[in-house]
């Protein structure tokens, strides 16, 4: 099927349940019934053989259409910019981007527009930078919500991103490509061609980071819908082989600079509706940590947290809590503790927080 650029919102469907960990409501999944496989080549986000699927429903969650609570107008606080941590919250279910306060979780903006606002990422300025992923490119603004650039994208959906510390180079995560496999592009300015990087056993690329020496490692799956992480160099990218236990969904990664460890998360932790991060001593996953919602129970899933650190470490990101337990929320967790959260604001009726991303004045 050939996919174009006036794609209607069952493209924007597709990549929010592509993103969403394949459970139900009754909490349970195992991983031969995630997203690329086989066993569930019907769901949301799976290549079929008419290309890729398109359904009207999450993968857990019944979905009747796209919601537009956002009769509104972008804006910023101005004393936003006088604040020196903000939280941007990416919201699929309203296609808006929410800017917080922190550690205290106030609102102080909402940007809008976005057909389909996922992944998020900062850079060493505190510009931000928005997947949106069914007008096909990745959205750059500053702090206080001036839009700086826009990365266009010709080669597939771009779910995630993460900015080199050390070179300002831009890496986007394309979940599959227009007609097959998806991609990492890596761009050196919003206007040059990308270098396109692939891993040859891998297929479906979600959330990366960047650590030391511009590594690049980037969470995604397999053709069929194994979790791949992938570690990427300056013309291709190979699978690192993760020991010490099993992750189920891809979620984030980070580089936990304190500590001088990479992060891992799983929005599908232990094969239920639950979500922990993994620090990784080599190739060895670490003792988890495990995040709940304000109520005390698991999170039903943290689809992207950011590791962060200004004098205490703690998570950002949203939680999408279809399986009921809570309203959905935007939350802040001390690190490595987890449990439950230090601040949170609770969502809209239709909340479905996505992407996290901290910019740091």
């Amino acid at each position: 099927m050939n996919i174009t650029r006036s794609a209607t919102y069952a493209i924007g469907v597709l990549m929010a349940g592509a993103l969403i960990a394949g459970c139900s409501s009754s909490g349970g999944s195992s991983t031969s019934a995630l997203p690329g496989s086989a066993a569930n080549s019907s769901h949301v986000g799976t290549p079929n053989h008419h290309g890729h699927g398109i359904a009207d429903t999450f993968i857990g969650v019944k979905w009747t259409g796209q919601v537009h609570t956002d009769k509104h107008k972008s804006w910023v606080s101005p004393d936003a910019a006088l604040a020196p941590r903000l939280y941007f919250a990416s919201n699929d279910g309203t296609n808006d981007v929410y800017i917080y306060t922190m550690p205290g979780m106030v609102l102080k903006g909402t940007l809008t527009g976005f057909s389909e606002p996922q992944g998020m990422c900062s850079d060493t300025h505190g510009n931000v930078y928005v997947a949106n992923t069914s007008d096909f490119n990745v959205l750059e603004y500053s702090r206080t919500g001036t839009l700086l650039n826009t990365y266009t994208d010709s080669y597939g959906y771009p779910v995630g991103c993460a900015v080199d510390p050390a070179t300002g180079n831009l890496a986007v995560m394309d979940i599959f490509g227009l007609s097959g496999a998806g991609q990492v592009l890596v761009f050196t300015s919003p206007s040059s061609s990308p270098t396109v990087l692939t891993n040859p056993a891998g297929y479906y690329y979600y959330f990366g980071g960047y650590g030391p020496g511009s590594d690049l490692w980037v969470a995604g799956k397999d053709p069929t819908g194994i979790y791949q992480l992938s570690v990427c160099g300056a013309s291709s990218c190979s699978t690192l082989p993760l020991t010490g236990g099993t992750i189920n969904f891809p979620g984030a990664v980070q580089w936990d600079g304190s500590r001088s460890e990479w992060v891992v998360f799983d929005q599908l932790c232990g094969g239920v509706a639950a979500a922990c991060s993994y620090p990784v001593s080599g190739t060895t996953l670490g003792s988890p940590t495990n995040y709940s919602n304000y109520n005390g129970s698991a999170v039903c899933d943290l689809i992207q947290g950011t590791v962060a650190a200004h004098g205490m470490k703690y998570v950002a990101g949203g939680d999408y809590e279809y399986c009921g337990a809570a309203s959905s929320s935007y939350d802040r967790w001390g690190y490595t503790g987890g449990g439950t959260p230090t601040n949170y604001a609770t969502g809209s009726t239709y909340a479905l927080p996505v992407g996290a991303a901290i910019s740091t004045k």
